[in-house]
């Protein structure tokens, strides 16, 4: 059997960044499998990166 869980992320600086979907997975999940599952979707919503500053630009 299969459960559908809502995975969401939001802003807490932008209120109108929502986003969500639904996943199916296992009835027998565990919680850390789950959780992983639940991030890495979440996780392909955003784009991110990141920047080297040297000194003189800090």
């Amino acid at each position: 059997m299969r459960m559908k869980i809502k995975v969401w992320i939001q802003s807490p600086d932008n209120a109108s960044f929502n986003e969500s979907d639904i996943i199916e997975v296992p009835d027998n999940i565990s919680d850390d499998e789950l959780e992983k599952q639940a991030r890495q979707v979440a996780f392909d919503h955003i784009d991110w990166g990141y920047e080297r500053l040297d000194n003189e630009n800090s």
